[in-house]
């Protein structure tokens, strides 16, 4: 867990690119045999990051959904907000996700999108049970549409600088407001 831990604080802060098996191992006080013991190379351990912080991530939306009543609305709506509360929560973590992890061959591209996959097929399923109560649409679509702006809005987050970033709560609740007006469905007053 710790070699976890320390990867991903230097992924995070450094990128893929100039972080190094010797580093991670030096920030674990372990040895490179340990290293090794566990992974193969680089690449691994990062597989394992992004497929730890796809764990993370579904934890923290299961825990947050778990409060919901049996509306599919609010399920979304909740849903939205603690997947963007949590990138904004753990920058080191959304840029590993939404930037570190893009354009790094076939492996790792795969194990980035089932993460992302997973996210999209949750709202995708949400969208089908509410088809009775919104607009004509192709879930599917609006599925990719919805993640594919909280992740955006993440990475814009992200490339602002720290002091002018907007608070964790107001970007988590715009992009819920946001998504919940593309797909034609009632805004919560408090999501405006």
């Amino acid at each position: 867990m710790r070699l976890l831990t320390e990867a991903t604080r230097l992924f995070g802060k450094r990128g893929f690119h100039e972080t190094t098996v010797p580093m991670i191992v030096s920030a674990t006080a372990s040895s490179i045999g340990s290293f090794y013991l566990h992974f193969r190379s680089k690449e691994d351990i990062f597989a394992a990051v992004l497929e730890w912080l796809g764990a993370q991530i579904a934890a923290a939306i299961n825990q947050a959904m778990a409060q919901a009543g049996p509306d599919p609305l609010d399920h979304m709506r909740i849903a939205v907000k603690a997947l963007a509360d949590f990138l904004a929560r753990n920058p080191d973590e959304a840029r590993i996700l939404i930037v570190e992890s893009s354009g790094l061959g076939k492996r790792l591209e795969a194990v980035r999108r089932a993460v992302v996959q997973s996210h999209t097929r949750s709202v995708q399923q949400a969208l089908t049970r509410l088809a009775d109560r919104l607009p004509p649409i192709d879930a599917a679509i609006a599925a990719s549409c919805w993640v594919g702006a909280v992740y955006e809005a993440a990475f814009h987050w992200l490339e602002q600088p720290e002091a002018e970033r907007a608070s964790p709560e107001h970007l988590a609740e715009s992009i819920a407001a946001f998504n919940l007006r593309a797909i034609g469905a009632p805004v919560d007053r408090r999501d405006s």
